[in-house]
């Protein structure tokens, strides 16, 4: 059996695939495979991992089957002991992978660890969060959560007085780098209704509510580029966004006041999508 499976779900990443791929084939230290799902790229990412033929298996999806769904199709083709979901604009720092294996193997309670996620600049990426509810939902389309951006209570979300040095159980770590243990996801990986966004969180809340610890391992890090997509592919972005959040509280928050919530809410959460589509069309340099 292979110590990790690192998954890697592609869609036109010839920007970034090569350096990620590097960063884990220079990790010596564990057995490792490197799965990468490819979703239908148009640009030259094919191209780039057939240079890799021989130390990497690829996947190539004849159409863009999204996020959940890609790491669904890593999931079944690995051979791992541990999971290791990785975004290609990552860069795995050197003895990152032992670190996280080593943790796990001692942690028999623990089934998830979100890594260190840095900037480029080596700066500590914001990369916690709690898992969304009405309270924090209305903070976010408020713009409270914006305006007192450092309030542990306005914007309790994106968690500013967490110490990011600290080894904590925590709720949810970006997806931008997770590793996991592959035998407790025997029903179900990744719900693929969640094609591109909340799929990670459902993933953690489900961990939770079946006991299981998720955990902040600072010791290990990754460098995440994030965010190089055009204004024209933000605007699909933003309806997506809003699907998934939607999908998320009508899955995970369904108890009678909070499907009374969800009604209030709902014309709200609409029209913030809406506007924050205009705003970004006819300000946005790219239109």
């Amino acid at each position: 059996m292979m110590d990790i499976s690192i998954i890697i779900v592609t869609y036109n990443s010839e920007e970034d695939i090569k350096r990620c791929l590097d960063s884990l084939l220079g990790e010596d230290a564990t057995k490792n495979e490197i799965i990468i799902v490819d979703n239908a790229s148009k640009d030259k990412t094919k191209e780039i991992l057939k240079q890799y033929n021989n130390k990497i298996k690829v996947v190539y999806n004849k159409k863009n089957l999204g996020y959940a769904e890609g790491n669904n199709i890593g999931f079944e083709n690995s051979r791992g002991k541990y999971i290791f979901l990785l975004n290609p604009d990552t860069k795995v720092l050197q003895g990152g992978l032992k670190k996280m294996f080593d943790f796990m193997e001692k942690s028999k309670g623990v089934i998830i660890i979100g890594p260190l996620l840095l900037n480029p600049d080596r700066t500590i990426q914001s990369s916690l969060r709690r898992f969304p509810d009405f309270r924090i939902l209305f903070f976010e389309l408020t713009g409270l959560s914006r305006i007192f951006a450092s309030s542990k209570i306005f914007n309790r979300w994106r968690m500013p007085d967490f110490d990011y040095k600290e080894v904590k159980d925590v709720e949810q770590p970006m997806a931008a780098a997770l590793f996991l243990r592959k035998s407790f996801f025997k029903d179900e990986f990744m719900d693929k209704r969640f094609s591109m966004f909340f799929n990670d969180v459902d993933l953690c809340i489900r961990v939770k509510k079946k006991g299981g610890r998720i955990v902040f391992f600072p010791e290990a890090s990754v460098i995440h580029t994030r965010g190089k997509s055009t204004a024209k592919v933000k605007e699909k972005m933003i309806p997506l966004h809003t699907k998934g959040l939607l999908r998320f509280f009508v899955k995970q928050r369904n108890s009678f006041s909070d499907r009374f919530l969800f009604i209030l809410f709902l014309p709200w959460i609409m029209l913030n999508t809406i506007l924050r589509v205009l705003l970004l069309r006819f300000f946005s340099k790219d239109f």
